[in-house]
């Protein structure tokens, strides 16, 4: 009976399907990740439109799990809003970052995202309050199939690919993804990526 809801949740669902393909073709793709043959499109993209692409996807899963979602826009310095890359792949970073930070939090968390950067790099930071990750866990965050909670994990259907498919697919970038967490105390991800990819042309 509310037509704008309506309409605004059948955006919400052409962006999530829009994105399901991506999402098994990332899986599928994971042999071409490891030898180094995936095709990286070369792409216009705006960070604000990608932005608003990932929270139409996200914000569901963060009212089902009882988490707040954060855009600390009014702390944002993006002072060039634009990057070079492949849209499907940048998109998947951030999704899989955001899974992990809705997937090991708890029910009154948060998850928040800023963004910066400057003419060379754009630098997007995810942190939750949620469990953390022990230390001894943290040299093998990015290995693939390992999970730090696998109980939690199994129960949310997790498999231990996200991280490993994010970082693998920022440095074929040019980029890189660092970890700062403790056990108990959240986890912050900050994604580094070059403006344009390297080798390539802002022009």
């Amino acid at each position: 009976d509310d037509p704008t809801l309506v309409r605004e949740n059948h955006k919400k669902m052409a962006v999530a399907a829009d994105h399901l393909p991506s999402l098994i073709n990332d899986v599928l793709q994971m042999s071409k990740l490891d030898d180094g043959k995936a095709v990286l499109t070369h792409e216009f993209i705006s960070l604000i439109d990608l932005t608003q692409d990932i929270v139409s996807i996200i914000i569901g899963r963060t009212v089902e799990a009882g988490v707040e979602w954060d855009y600390e826009k009014s702390k944002a310095v993006i002072p060039y809003p634009y990057i070079y890359g492949s849209p499907v792949h940048l998109r998947q970073i951030f999704l899989n970052i955001y899974g992990n930070c809705i997937k090991y939090n708890r029910p009154g968390g948060f998850v928040k995202l800023l963004l910066a950067g400057d003419e060379k790099d754009c630098l997007l930071t995810v942190s939750d309050n949620g469990i953390g990750i022990p230390e001894g866990d943290m040299p093998r965050i990015f290995d693939r199939f390992y999970r730090v909670d696998k109980m939690r994990s199994r129960a949310a259907g997790g498999t231990g690919l996200g991280l490993s498919i994010a970082a693998d697919t920022a440095r074929r970038r040019g980029g890189s993804i660092e970890v700062r967490a403790r056990e108990g105390g959240g986890t912050v991800f900050t994604v580094r990526l070059p403006r344009c990819e390297e080798g390539g042309d802002e022009t």
